[in-house]
């Protein structure tokens, strides 16, 4: 039998580490939920009143950086598939014969007890 090569989780360990110090570094420097009063960002208006056939929630034109590092990680550490390493024939299809196996035989022995209760009535 060949000897089964496996993966380091290093470099995925490595790339996840430096995605949470990005977002965290990201998030600790844009850590303000209200605009300073007088600031030039500071609108006109209060936060829940709009003109008519205006919306007074904003849209994002770009991906959040924590989504887009969610969705790379979740690549690097994805499953390996049954085939990978033997595990379809050493595990899954002795498991799966003998859960067949025993699913019948209660069907078969069902019929047999059901068919003794028929043969001796009380």
């Amino acid at each position: 039998m060949a000897p089964r090569a496996r993966r380091s989780t290093l470099p995925a360990a490595i790339l996840l580490t430096i995605g949470a110090l990005a977002i965290w570094s990201y998030e600790a420097a844009n850590n303000t939920f209200v605009a300073a009063p007088g600031s030039p960002s500071t609108p006109a208006q209060s936060a829940g009143v709009a003109l008519r056939g205006t919306s007074t929630v904003t849209t994002s034109k770009t991906l959040p950086l924590d989504v887009l590092a969610l969705g790379i990680s979740a690549g690097l550490v994805e499953t390996q598939p049954a085939q990978a390493y033997g595990i379809f024939y050493d595990e899954l299809v002795p498991y799966a014969s003998v859960t067949v196996f025993t699913i019948i035989w209660g069907i078969v022995l069902g019929f047999v007890l059901l068919r003794l209760q028929e043969a001796f009535p009380e």
